[in-house]
């Protein structure tokens, strides 16, 4: 097992480093902090697996060591903290980004702060006789309870509201991403309170597949460019149309804009719209003479065809942001299904 030990966080601290780098060398193409900010967290996270190294040979890891060790209670809350700056970087919530921070980062420095610098006496506990005979200790209720708020906080992330108009990250990621979130925090929580060594392997290769997951969208998948649809796109269709429900889709998708939100689909249509999917269903096919995800699809490739052909030299990648499209790999393939050929291609037959 130590060498199993040893092997991964070897492989961590080199995949952490050069997921690093490749952030670090690309930061510049977004508008933004957030891979310089994620960058800087890789490298900080290898700088932790390195030491795990020596610390697995010498035995001092948290599972050889003491029940809620006040380095591994409160030290992670610091590195807790750091995760949520990318995601809000990247989803840009509607509420003022001081009121976030505030909001989040306070009591956890606050907790951080009076466990590190309180000056209070920790009781050893290195089994569950040995916690269940000090539980009542305002000391080992106060690491209790500071484990408690950082399991809390792993979920917070899916309170933040996602602004379509704002975020450049796909919803899908974000939710992805929260979760891996909360999977870390309950890995981190179960060695606490287990002393695991599996736990702690889990942990680790969780915390790989993380970052690799992370690098790997922001280099291929995310359209780095954030900028809210041009609305003189919107065709009026609905004042000449005779069916009800049609004009209520319409109303949604053109005259508000719809049919470049990122979170559209059938279920958000139907519902906002007072029908349900089979209904709406069979209005675009009464209607479009198609189904709803093509008729997005061709919507959206439509506005970046016009796009194109008013202006050659503008930026692909932005005109996919603001047709709706987070992933640069969908965008393409769409594109591509609808035209024929790739962006680029299109480009240089309008030159």
């Amino acid at each position: 097992m130590l060498y199993i030990a040893t092997f991964f966080l070897s492989l961590m601290t080199l995949g952490l480093i050069t997921c690093g780098i490749l952030l670090w060398r690309c930061r510049k193409e977004t508008h933004d902090y957030s891979r310089t900010i994620q960058a800087i967290f890789s490298w900080v996270s290898a700088f932790f697996a390195f030491t795990f190294i020596f610390r697995t040979w010498a035995g001092s890891l948290t599972v050889d060591g003491a029940f809620l060790d006040p380095e591994h209670t409160f030290v992670p809350i610091l590195v807790q903290m750091m995760f949520f700056l990318y995601p809000l970087e990247v989803m840009k919530p509607l509420v003022n980004p001081v009121k976030v921070y505030t909001f989040l980062f306070t009591p956890l420095l606050a907790i951080v702060i009076l466990g590190i610098c309180g000056g209070m006496v920790y009781t050893p506990i290195h089994t569950y006789e040995d916690l269940w005979t000090h539980i009542a200790e305002p000391n080992v209720l106060f690491r209790l309870f500071a484990l408690i708020v950082m399991l809390f906080y792993s979920f917070s992330l899916f309170l933040v509201r996602y602004d379509w108009r704002q975020s450049s990250a796909d919803k899908n990621f974000i939710r992805m991403y929260a979760i891996g979130f909360c999977l870390i925090g309950l890995l981190h929580f179960t060695i606490q309170v287990t002393h695991s060594y599996v736990a702690q392997l889990m942990h680790q290769l969780v915390w790989m597949a993380f970052f690799f997951s992370i690098t790997y969208y922001e280099l291929k998948e995310r359209l780095v460019y954030t900028s809210k649809a041009n609305s003189d796109q919107a065709e009026d269709k609905v004042e000449k149309c005779e069916d009800e429900l049609w004009k209520r889709i319409m109303l949604v998708l053109e005259t508000h804009e719809g049919w470049c939100r990122p979170d559209i689909n059938m279920t958000v249509l139907s519902e906002e719209v007072f029908s349900n999917r089979t209904y709406v269903n069979e209005a675009f096919h009464r209607n479009a003479g198609t189904t709803f995800g093509e008729y997005l699809i061709r919507r959206r490739i439509d506005f970046v065809v016009s796009e194109m052909k008013r202006n050659t030299e503008t930026n692909i990648q932005e005109l996919f942001q603001k047709a709706g499209f987070r992933q640069r790999t969908t965008a393409w393939k769409n594109f591509h299904k609808v035209m024929g050929m790739s962006p680029s291609e299109f480009l240089a037959t309008l030159k």
